[in-house]
């Protein structure tokens, strides 16, 4: 009885295991055919997906009134998708779309640092190109000693693109056919090894530079590569047309740059263009030293993601100069993803996007188109006429001129011009003849030139000494013109003016009167006084800036150490006093000044950006708010005397040096005018003005090289005052003083 029990319980104990077994392949069939069916499904088709990034739209570069200064259009762009590109097929499909752009007339992009024609050279224009050839050799354990030839058969055999052709039946080898044993015969006509010889690598080089560009940009079925940017219309519906032909090549719209009006301000907009490896080293760097400090506690691998998301592609598109490069973050905007299913056969089945791409921000500028072309106008007219009407001694060889105008109370640029100017929709098609011009267009001389100022800066020694006590509006020099200094070194005025105040020698310019205000408060307190009125120091624009030297002891000696005369003398305080020796500045920093002396002392920071925009312009992301960078230690009466003299120089019908452009003027202007002599020994132009006098606006500099008299900027600050007042004159242009005298 007892063991037919344990019998019957092991039949029992059996048939549950049994049952747990096949509920066990239930559950599992349930879960492949049932639960995880699409899973499986797609596995055995052997689907593929993968994430590919989406570029966010550029932000705009619009003037102060909202209108187009750089814009985006809709643009194509060739790519290639190893998403849906065969393996086998890679050097096929790049040769057949190389083919197709040769016929078009079109380019490609190819930074290969080797010639593209025989005989094969290493291309060495620039220290990026020498650096690039050093790096292809060392990332391809390459000889660095190795030479051109050499280093492009090394790239041909790793994309297996090198071949020998045998002279006897034409059978092609591919490979490098020197690993072959000696007695490797052509295996088709049996001739010998040494009967191969190099097949034509015109073609090769072509792709190899593709394959190499794939390469340095991490080309991969997740990560698209840009073949060429830009591509007319026409050549768009032939690359559709054969694109059975060509798999994984593909047609992407993307926006590009539209310049409009794109020369009237190229240098403060600027350019964008391909990221090159440097900046792509130092951006991405900065980047991720960026993520780090701003998330200290998180973790590799949080950090990496976002990185990844952030950072710059190979081919991205990155400000270069200007404003496109300064507010580079804000225009930027954030790529998106997609994700992407195709089937074993490289079709399509699916595309969901997973992050929609944020376009960049607007930036609103501080610009006013009206001013821009006005300044460049008045430019263009007055060396037009300098030319017919001066002898290339006294002004008819002037050549270039920077124009700036600022915004007194905001410190906002309201116009910003460098003439000759060029058109920023050429920057790239005309580079090298653009590079090459004696003018050098391409520089920004508004923030990067340093000018010697003249006579302008006797407003800041007249300051000086009305701020430190060593004259008054009352007091009067002697000019006896020849500045007698007890030395071997007794300077000339150019005039004989008698005893003259502060507005009278302001007026005419007084060399004489400046010296001796220079010699009364010493060239420490002239220093102290240029530097608060934004002389020699930084203007605080958003642009790179240069900020040119005051005259002083310590520059002087320090730039003239070991030479004969190196040492500061008494002299060099009579020549700094005038605006002369080592007294140097750019347009930009001798606006800010006249700006700060409309201002009653207060300086404000130079700005070019009024606001940033969302980039639909339906949301203010910030505003540049008027910033003071300090206040001169000067009373209001030292302002006061300082522009009754520049409204003298302007009103007074006899004796102004700036009268026969305000002498009759509708609106109080108060200016000065300047003739240094730049090195070489030619006279420069300068001139300052602010205006309406009493209660200013607007104050403007202008730099006329080889100018020869000061006066010469003035009928360009005229055409700038027309315009923002609304005048609607015609730009003046009169020659200089009839008595002949060279105006200062």
């Amino acid at each position: 009885m007892e063991e037919k029990q344990v019998h019957k319980g092991r039949i029992i104990l059996l048939i549950s295991l049994i049952v747990i077994v096949f509920v066990a392949f239930a559950l599992k069939l349930m879960q492949y055919q049932i639960v995880n069916a699409e899973e499986y499904k797609e596995m055995a088709q052997g689907n593929y997906t993968s994430v590919q990034s989406i570029d966010a739209a550029r932000g705009e570069i619009l003037d102060r009134y909202g209108r187009p200064l750089a814009v985006n259009q809709v643009s194509y762009d060739i790519m290639i998708n190893e998403a849906y590109l065969p393996a086998d097929m890679k050097n096929t499909v790049i040769e057949r779309i190389i083919l197709l752009m040769e016929q078009e007339g079109q380019t490609w992009i190819d930074t290969l640092p080797i010639s593209t024609t025989e005989p094969f050279t290493f291309l060495t224009e620039t220290d990026s190109q020498k650096t690039q050839i050093e790096k292809l050799k060392t990332d391809n354990k390459i000889n660095l000693d190795a030479t051109a030839d050499v280093t492009l058969n090394n790239l041909l055999d790793k994309y297996d693109l090198l071949e020998y052709n045998c002279a006897s039946c034409g059978y092609v080898y591919q490979g490098d056919i020197s690993t072959e044993k000696d007695d490797y015969v052509c295996p088709e006509c049996g001739a010998a090894k040494s009967q191969f010889t190099l097949a034509d690598r015109t073609m090769a080089r072509k792709i190899a530079g593709v394959r190499y560009q794939m390469e340095v940009y991490g080309s991969n079925a997740s990560n698209p590569y840009t073949f060429s940017k830009d591509i007319p219309i026409d050549v768009v519906v032939k690359i559709r047309e054969y694109s059975q032909q060509m798999p994984g090549v593909e047609i992407k719209e993307t926006t590009s740059r539209r310049y409009v009006d794109g020369t009237l301000a190229p240098h403060a907009v600027g350019v964008v263009g391909s990221i090159n490896a440097e900046e792509y080293e130092a951006e991405n760097a900065q980047i991720l030293e960026q993520i780090k400090e701003e998330h200290p506690d998180w973790t590799e691998e949080q950090i990496n993601e976002l990185y990844q998301e952030q950072k710059y592609g190979y081919n991205d598109i990155i400000g270069k100069s200007g404003l496109e490069y300064a507010m580079e973050d804000e225009l930027r905007g954030e790529r998106g993803k997609k994700r992407i299913t195709t089937d074993a056969q490289g079709n399509v089945l699916s595309t969901e996007i997973i992050k929609q791409a944020v376009p960049g921000n607007t930036i609103v500028t501080t610009l006013d188109k009206d001013l821009q072309r006005a300044a460049l106008e008045g430019c263009a007219e007055f060396l037009e006429m300098a030319k017919k009407t001066y002898s290339p001694e006294e002004g008819g060889s002037a050549d270039r001129i920077s124009v700036v105008a600022q915004d007194v109370k905001t410190g906002e640029i309201l116009a910003m011009v460098n003439y000759p100017t060029y058109d920023l929709s050429d920057y790239y098609t005309k580079y090298s003849e653009l590079s090459s011009d004696p003018l050098h267009p391409l520089i920004n001389y508004c923030t990067q030139g340093i000018y010697m100022p003249g006579s302008i800066y006797k407003p800041v020694v007249g300051i000086g000494a009305l701020a430190s006590g060593v004259i008054d509006g009352d007091t009067l020099i002697d000019c006896k013109q020849i500045y007698q200094t007890g030395t071997d070194y007794n300077p000339r005025c150019l005039g004989l003016h008698g005893p003259i105040n502060i507005q009278y020698a302001l007026m005419v310019s007084c060399n004489y009167f400046f010296y001796e205000a220079g010699t009364r408060q010493g060239i420490d307190n002239i220093v102290k006084y240029s530097e608060q009125l934004g002389l020699g120091v930084e203007s605080g624009i958003e642009l790179s800036e240069a900020t040119g030297h005051v005259s002083c002891p310590e520059y002087y000696e320090s730039v003239r150490e070991g030479q004969v005369g190196g040492t500061w003398t008494y002299g060099n305080v009579l020549q700094s006093s005038i605006g002369q020796l080592d007294n140097a500045y750019t347009p930009l920093q001798m606006a800010n000044y006249v700006a700060t002396l409309a201002n009653d002392g207060t300086r404000m920071r130079s700005h070019l950006v009024k606001s940033v925009e969302s980039y639909n312009l339906e949301e203010t992301i910030s505003v540049t708010e008027p910033e003071v960078l300090n206040q001169v230690e000067a009373d209001q009466e030292a302002f006061d005397q300082v522009r009754e003299g520049m409204v003298r120089c302007s009103r007074d019908t006899t004796r102004g040096s700036a009268r026969y452009y305000f002498g009759d003027y509708p609106i109080d202007v108060a200016a000065k005018t300047g003739t240094p002599q730049a090195s070489g020994g030619d006279l420069d132009a300068t001139f300052i003005a602010y205006a309406p006098a009493y209660d200013p606006e607007i104050a403007v500099a202008v730099v006329v090289e080889n100018g020869y008299s000061g006066q010469r900027g003035a009928p360009i600050a005229k055409a700038i005052f027309n315009e923002y007042f609304g005048l609607n004159e015609e730009t003046e242009t009169q020659q200089q003083n009839t008595d002949g005298q060279l105006i200062p």
